[in-house]
């Protein structure tokens, strides 16, 4: 994946500014998204329009066919938007002839448990279809795409689009049914029980095809970006992003001399290519291969499998005159002299005499093995369900009380427990930046401070957390002014330093170590003892 070439301002942001992105980048791309979704959804309701026609006793099932199958026709948007956003562009036609290839991995999943507990599923379909991942591989990606709220969010986000598509669709219905009396024929007698048409079906059925239609490239859209923003915020695509953007300085003064092969092949080739472009394309009629002449009288027949084709197992024609030569050859062998088979009708009396089949032989009670297969398939479907209770029994965390926070002992691989400590902080950081032990000044005065807080104030910090998630519980933990001021100062130059290099002069450590000192050395000292009395 080439990030390089991204059309959208990709960076970490919140879930909501991400779905709002997702409908940014449908708008620039409504066209072959829509048309995509269109062709794929429109021909699935119209098939389920002609079923309820012709067999209206199983309505429920012809209605429920778009919806099941959903989650594989949105691959078709989801292979345009993945293709647009770097740039490259892809008509409705080509994502037609390239949907077929898109359904592997995951839609056993999506077609069954998933279909009615999973309405987020739009963020995990790119693992499937983009990242080609599958098995435990693909496990491990939806539960790293899922952390940090986002699998939530799009949860959230597939429960608000399927209500908006039941307000489309029983608006519809509603607007239609004002302008009708008749009880029988008014599309709102399809939500009662009482008698109606199959033509009230057949209109609710119309009725969320458009629905559908409507909100498919929507929920498909953004979902597509909230997986690129979490992949964004995992892999840091901003940062390397620009990091690609950086030229080199070699680069920005002349070629190298052994570029030179390259280009002048490179250019032979556009070269090359002009002409190709140029040349005549021979017509698409004269390069389909013949149809067999009829037999005579009518009668039609398909060549034995002992005499094959003589002429059908040749290379594709390279020029109109063999395409028009191989015709005539068909032609020549499909004649009466050299088809090598005739064909004719033939008439039989039918055999009274022939012995009559045997009935067969009665079959034996079965009804044990019924039974036993009951009791298999009644332990499968018991253990199917003890299952999927207990892989996703993080779903239901929050029936069950809160596990007690473990304290952080180490951040950032820096050892934060008291004990690790000097007595004097302070006066060690000095003399480990007088030392030019630049790096070991800053983390030693980073992790005293953070060990503070964890001491003195009480800040939870979680096993694994980095330098921003502890900042953010510091502000979030309503500390003192003062003592937030430092840790924001700390952990600013221990950023700069140890990541960027950017090392503080002398006067702002000193600063930073005596309003340290000032903060959590006095509140960390024995209180003083009361006159009169020995220490």
């Amino acid at each position: 994946m080439r990030i390089d070439q991204l059309r959208i301002a990709l960076r970490p942001r919140p879930a909501p500014q991400a779905l709002d992105l997702g409908f940014a980048l449908l708008r620039a791309h409504a066209g072959p998204v829509y048309k995509t979704w269109l062709a794929l959804w429109l021909p699935l309701c119209a098939l389920s329009v002609a079923m309820i026609f012709m067999l209206p006793d199983y309505t429920l099932l012809w209605m429920l066919l778009p919806w099941w199958l959903r989650p594989l026709l949105e691959r078709g948007p989801l292979y345009v938007l993945s293709r647009q956003v770097f740039g490259e562009d892809v008509s409705w036609r080509q994502a037609l002839r390239a949907w077929p290839r898109q359904l592997g991995g995951g839609w056993v999943r999506q077609l069954t448990w998933w279909r009615l507990a999973m309405p987020g599923r739009g963020l995990y379909q790119p693992i499937w279809q983009l990242e080609q991942a599958r098995g435990a591989a693909a496990s491990e990606r939806r539960a790293a795409l899922g952390r940090n709220g986002t699998g939530a969010a799009a949860y959230r986000f597939g429960l608000a689009c399927a209500h908006f598509e039941g307000v489309l669709n029983f608006g519809m219905m509603a607007l239609v049914g004002l302008f009708l009396s008749d009880t029988t024929m008014n599309p709102l007698a399809f939500l009662s029980k009482g008698p109606h048409s199959t033509l009230v079906d057949m209109l609710a059925m119309v009725f969320y095809g458009v629905a559908g239609g409507v909100m498919g490239p929507i929920y498909t859209a953004c979902c597509f970006t909230l997986y690129l923003n979490r992949r964004a915020t995992l892999e840091a695509w901003d940062i390397e992003i620009t990091l690609r953007q950086i030229q080199a300085p070699a680069a920005r003064h002349q070629p190298q001399a052994g570029h030179a092969k390259p280009l002048l092949l490179a250019a032979l080739a556009c070269i090359a290519a002009v002409l190709m472009a140029a040349a005549p394309a021979p017509r698409a009629e004269a390069l389909q291969p013949a149809a067999p002449a009829p037999a005579p009288g009518g009668v039609q027949c398909a060549r034995p499998k002992q005499l094959p084709d003589v002429v059908g197992k040749h290379a594709p024609p390279h020029s109109v005159e063999q395409a028009l030569l191989r015709k005539e050859l068909r032609q020549l062998y499909n004649s009466d002299d050299l088809r090598g088979y005739k064909c004719e009708d033939s008439w039989h009396l039918k055999d009274f005499k022939a012995p009559k089949p045997e009935k067969p032989p009665r079959m034996p009670d079965l009804s044990a093995l019924a039974f036993a297969i009951k009791l298999v398939l009644i332990a499968s479907g018991v253990m199917l369900v003890a299952w999927l209770l207990h892989r996703y029994r993080g779903k239901f965390a929050w029936l069950l009380p809160a596990p007690e926070m473990l304290a952080a002992t180490e951040i950032a691989g820096l050892d934060i427990r008291a004990e690790s400590l000097p007595p004097d902080v302070a006066d060690a950081v000095r003399n480990l930046w007088e030392r030019g032990e630049r790096r070991a000044a800053l983390a030693l005065l980073y992790r005293a401070t953070l060990s503070r807080l964890v001491q003195q104030d009480g800040l939870l910090l979680a096993q694994g957390a980095t330098e921003g998630d502890c900042l953010r519980l510091a502000q979030q933990a309503a500390l003192p002014p003062a003592r937030y001021a430092i840790a924001a100062t700390t952990t600013t130059l221990w950023l700069n330093g140890a990541y960027g290099a950017r090392w503080p002069d002398s006067a702002a450590l000193y600063a930073a170590c005596d309003a340290w000192r000032a903060q959590f050395d006095a509140a960390s000292a024995p209180a003083a003892a009361p006159a009169g009395e020995l220490p």
